[in-house]
Formats: structure tokens, sequence, C-alpha cells
């Protein structure tokens, strides 16, 4: 570069597009880094001279996204090759890389949806299965949000992120004071439509689960749940009964078949849902084409029918919010917790067209979830329930954090507290910290024992736990003495019914 202040300049700009700017000179650590990464899409920016070194690792990183050559060397590239799927393009101007990344953002935030597929027969069947945990994810951290603590400490706390997270963003620091100052309740719909800091900050933390995140944003979230849920009843109060919405999406060859292996089960999208009721404004989007060509063009046809829809499907008309002239931007936007059924997958004409109908029927699972964990564990809350299924899909971190959150709010009771503990034992164990899990099982174990009546179910299970603790640690006698217990726990109370 020419200079100290024309890289600070480039990083400034970047900046503009994309908070999350990572700068690296030497091969090594930038291999090194981009491999550590998970659950997010990289878009690599290079020289024409370091593109040589590196070109050859660069198809074999799946974090890599897509591929942009900034020729700020001026130098000959005319007998370039380079023969990478995942390259954009090479630019000698800088504006024209910034908007050639810009529109390569705008299309990848409209493609990154995430499809989970469930067969509801199979799961109605049986106990919780791993096929289910996305779903119910989806179903059950909603009304998590809503038990929590929502007042101007959680909005100063959800102000000062942003703050930190944008300090080299103007444009966004600039509309986070004017939110700070002006947001109202039940203008929350309008500020998440935006698309601005709120709006990107909440589909990350959706799109890869990220619970500690939407904590955070706790105060905004609750608002922007309740302005769902009176714009949803708004059109259920209209003369509407059956709508047809669209939406052009451009995947894999392997997602298409993924689909056709799927018809007939139920699907889960991680994050809000936004879709058109023209179809001939999705096809106009559908053309905005990528220049990866591995991707197919799919239309999703979605048929909703308000009359036999629960208050669990909340879909919002976003014609009142949009920017855009009504005839061509009348949305139907999904909430993060709607399933559908999928029902065929056909081609129509060039263009694959995946019809799928808007279901209630991840609103049963959620129940069935929750009646089966009832039925292995005593009365166990929401909150809890969702802090042990985070422990289930591996995110123990965000289970601890949730946890110790709960255990520091917790008002006292002693068969509250009891459950949170022995969950934060569980948390601790899966992650081999053996001698904290301990701690907190025998905390829970003193709390339960003085609790009437008696609780079997959670007793037994703690007990159980350590020695699972114990066998681990080889110490086989002491094991053997705490399940010997359990079992005499569960035999006593078993003969005096």
């Amino acid at each position: 570069m020419e200079s100290n202040n024309h890289v600070e300049q480039i990083k400034k700009e970047l900046r503009q597009i994309n908070d999350y700017i990572v700068f690296h000179t030497q091969l090594e650590s930038c291999i090194t880094f981009i491999q550590s990464i998970d659950n997010e899409k990289i878009f690599f920016v290079s020289s024409i001279s370091d593109i040589l070194q590196i070109s050859s690792h660069l198809e074999i990183l799946s974090q890599i996204d897509s591929i942009f050559i900034f020729n700020w060397e001026q130098v000959d590239h005319e007998h370039l090759v380079l023969a990478n799927s995942k390259l954009i393009g090479i630019y000698n101007d800088f504006d024209l890389l910034c908007l050639s990344i810009q529109e390569q953002v705008h299309f990848l935030y409209r493609h990154l949806q995430t499809f989970s597929f469930l067969d509801q027969d199979e799961y109605l069947a049986k106990d919780l299965s791993k096929q289910t945990i996305d779903l119910l994810w989806f179903q059950l951290y909603r009304d998590v949000l809503f038990q929590l603590t929502y007042d101007e400490e959680a909005k100063q706390e959800m102000i000062d992120v942003c703050r930190s997270y944008y300090r080299d963003n103007i444009k966004e620091l600039k509309m986070i004071e004017e939110f700070k100052n002006k947001h109202r309740s039940e203008e929350a719909l309008q500020w998440y439509l935006k698309k601005s800091f709120l709006y990107k900050i909440i589909n990350k933390a959706l799109r890869i689960k990220d619970f500690d995140q939407l904590h955070i944003f706790r105060y905004f979230m609750k608002d922007l749940i309740e302005n769902f849920i009176r714009e949803h009843q708004k059109l259920l109060q209209s003369d509407k009964e059956i709508l047809f919405t669209y939406r052009e999406m451009k995947i894999t060859k392997d997602q298409i078949e993924k689909f056709k292996e799927n018809k007939g089960k139920l699907i889960s999208i991680n994050g809000f849902f936004s879709t058109n009721i023209f179809c001939s404004t999705a096809l106009k989007q559908e053309l905005k084409l990528s220049k990866q060509n591995e991707l197919i063009s799919v239309i999703l046809q979605i048929q909703i029918d308000l009359q036999h829809l629960n208050n669990s499907v909340i879909i919002v008309d976003n014609v009142h919010f949009s920017e855009f002239p009504y005839d061509e931007q009348q949305e139907i936007l999904f909430d993060s917790n709607v399933t559908f059924r999928l029902e065929k997958v056909r081609m129509e004409g060039e263009i694959w067209l995946i019809e799928m109908t808007a279901s209630n029927d991840g609103q049963i699972i959620k129940e069935k979830y929750i009646k089966d964990s009832h039925r292995q564990m005593e009365d166990l809350s929401i909150e809890i329930l969702f802090g042990r299924l985070m422990c289930d899909i591996g995110q123990w971190n965000q289970s601890q954090y949730f946890f110790e959150y709960l255990l520091s709010k917790s008002n006292n009771n002693n068969e509250d507290l009891a459950k949170v503990e022995y969950s934060l034992g569980d948390v601790l164990q899966w992650k081999g910290e053996w001698t904290e899990a301990r701690k907190y099982y025998d905390h829970a174990y003193e709390r339960l024992i003085s609790v009437k009546p008696t609780r079997i179910k959670d007793l037994t299970y703690i007990l159980f736990k350590i020695g699972e603790i114990l066998y681990t640690e080889g110490k086989y006698e002491e094991a053997r003495d705490y399940y010997e217990r359990a079992l005499t726990i569960r035999k006593e109370n078993s003969s005096s019914k």
C-alpha cells in the first residue's frame, strides 16, 4: 500500500460494509485464522501478488464464500489464470471493489437461510431425537426471552454492546444514538426492518443460535415479538382466508436433493423469513444473479391458511412498514418459530418450484417435548428446559452462562434453585469439570432433601449423576454406594404408595 494512512482508510471504508474486518500479512497465520472460523462465511480480499501464493489453499477452505482481488498495484492481469469458482472479480478501482462486496453481502444475507427437516410422525412416536433440536430451539427461545428482566438497565446494556461493536462505523453509531433517544416499543418492527445494526446482529444470532447475544438484546426482542403478535392479529381479523407467498432462493444441487428426499416432512428455518405475495417480484429478485454459477435458482411457494393456523404461527403483513411501492414490495414476514410442511418439489420451466404450507405442528412438538421432559424430571420451567436443550446440542458455554444468570436472578426458592444447580452440574460434567459439577450436584441435593413431598425423580437423578462422576474418576466403590442410595429412595417411595 502507499502508506499506513492509505491502509487505515481502506479499513475504515470496508467497515462501513461489514464490521468484522481482519487483516493478515502472513500466509500461515491467515490460513490458521480461516480454519478456526465456525458457523461463519468469509469474504476473502487479496492483492494479485498475494493471491498467487494462497490460491491453492482457498478452494478447500469451506469457510470462504467469495474471493475478491484488489489490484491496488495496477499490474497487468490480462494473463492471470485463477480457476476458482468462488472468485467474484478483479478490481483496479477501490470503489468498484466496495460496491461488489456490498452486493455480495446483500445477496448472502438473503440466501443464508438454513432449513432443518423433521419427520413429525417419527418424533411423536418416541422421545427427543437430534433431528428435532433446531426446531425446538426456535420454538422455545421466545418463551424464555419473555421470562427475563426488561428494564432501562437491559436497554443500556444493549446500547453499550452495540456502540462497542460498531465503534468504527459512523453510520451505525448515528443510528444507535437515534434508537437510544427515539425508540418506542410499538415501533420495534419498523426499527428491525430498517436493516441496520438491529437487523444484522439479531439475524446473525438467530442464524447460529447464539442465545447469549439474544439475551443481550432482550429489551428490543420483547418489543419486536409483541409487534409481531399485534400485526398478526390484524391479519387474522382481515377478510383474507388463504394467502400464497413467494421467496426466491439460490441453493446448491445437494440442497435440492435434500428437499426432494424430505417431501411430506416438516421444515424449520433459522430466523425471520420474508416472502412476497407477488410471484413476479420474487422472479425479478431471482434474476439478480450471483456470480457463483454452482448455485441453482428456486422459488419457494408457501400456502397460508389463516382460518386453520393457531396463534403459534406468527406472520406479519409487512406492506405498512415497507419503504417500497405497494405494488412491488407487499411482503409477508414469518416469525422465527414458524414451521412449514414440504408438499412438492418440481421444475416449473427452468426454475425449481418448492411448495410448502405453514403449519401448527411446531407447537405440537414443543408441547410433547415439555411433557416428555416433565415425565423425566418434575416441573422444570421453560427457562431450565431451554438451558438443558442448549447443553444437549453442545452449546455448553452458552448453557453454563445462562444457568449462572438464572442463579444470579433467583428468588431463593429452594426447589427452583436446586433445579438450576443440578442442571449447571450437568453442563460442567459434559465439559469434564467434574469437581465443579460435583459441588453443584451436592448443593442441589441438600436443598431438595428437605422439600416435601419428596422429589423422587430429582433426588435419584442427582445421586446417579454423582455416581457417574465417581465412576469416571475410577472410584468404583463410592460410585456403587450412590447408585444404591438412588435405588433405595426409588424403592422406598414406590412401596409407600
